[in-house]
């Protein structure tokens, strides 16, 4: 979850409405109905009842309200803080994992900081994480999203942004409940450095199984396109599979499935832009909280 998704959710309650939300915070329609709906999956509950009149808040997006309106306090407050009211010319090295689904809409977030800081000059990378992580501790970036397995935090100066677990994507309705079910089947894959593949690998190589065929793809829509020709079954983090692209295709959960973690990294001594864009994620332990809140309102 990151504070842009929090901002659509306060624009479409305030505006009643999806398309005027979106007007109104410079995104197009689609990005924020999809940024919204991730929120909602990340819940676990929808927030907007959808009408051809407009949006309204269901009653666990009205116990959510205050919360969000709190974190933004807190935000804004943390920003001004770090730069002050007129920041000086800044720069800001920033690094993601090459893919990272739903779980971070990283243009977005390029955008908004850029828009909000517009003296900050801004490099970015799109890289594999076990690359990102020596550039952040040789101080060739100041801040990294990088992926790495569950429980298994990649670097001292790394802050928790969301657990997932991997799915199977399938053509069809596939009788798969465990990874011992995917012994024999051909797969699709994303390339031997990302960090998607060396999770599963590991995980398969540790319940015994080994795949019939492996087709690697170093592009998501490649990888969709040919699970969605019935090409094989791809196993990835839960956020991939929520791409549009894939909306189409048969979502599995396994009963052992590996998880991934997404954290948000900086270097040893982050500069005053680099907190600031710290600042725009909200950890794991408040989305834990939050849905705790909900859990107890309702």
């Amino acid at each position: 979850m990151d504070v842009r998704q929090l901002e659509f959710f306060i624009a479409v309650a305030e505006e009643g409405s999806f398309t005027r939300a979106a007007e109104r915070s410079f995104v197009s329609q689609p990005g924020l109905s999809a940024s919204i709906r991730s929120l909602e999956r990340e819940l676990g509950t929808q927030l907007f009842t959808r009408g051809r009149h407009g949006a309204s808040l269901t009653s666990p997006g009205a116990v959510f309200r205050p919360g969000v309106e709190r974190i933004l306090d807190q935000v804004r407050d943390a920003q001004r803080a770090v730069l002050g009211d007129e920041p000086g010319r800044a720069e800001l090295r920033i690094g993601a994992e090459q893919c990272l689904g739903g779980a971070v809409d990283i243009v977005d977030l390029l955008t908004s900081f850029a828009s909000e800081h517009p003296t900050a000059d801004l490099e970015f990378v799109q890289d594999v994480s076990s690359r990102l992580a020596p550039m952040l501790d040789e101080g060739r970036l100041d801040v990294a999203l990088i992926a790495a397995p569950a429980a298994s935090a990649p670097m001292n100066n790394s802050l928790l942004l969301r657990r997932e677990p991997f799915v199977a994507l399938s053509h069809d309705d596939v009788p798969c409940t465990s990874l011992a079910d995917l012994q024999d089947v051909r797969t699709v894959d994303f390339g031997g450095t990302w960090e998607a593949r060396r999770i599963l690998d590991a995980a398969l190589a540790t319940a015994g199984v080994t795949r019939r065929t492996i087709v690697e793809a170093n592009d998501v829509h490649m990888l969709v396109d040919l699970v969605t020709r019935g090409f094989g079954i791809a196993m990835v983090p839960e956020s991939i599979a929520a791409k549009q692209a894939a909306q189409h295709l048969v979502h599995t959960p396994l009963s052992d499935a590996p998880e991934w973690e997404v954290h948000l990294a900086t270097c040893a001594d982050p500069s005053p832009s680099a907190k600031a864009f710290t600042s725009m994620f909200v950890p794991q332990a408040e989305i834990v909280c939050l849905r705790g809140d909900l859990a107890v309102h309702l």
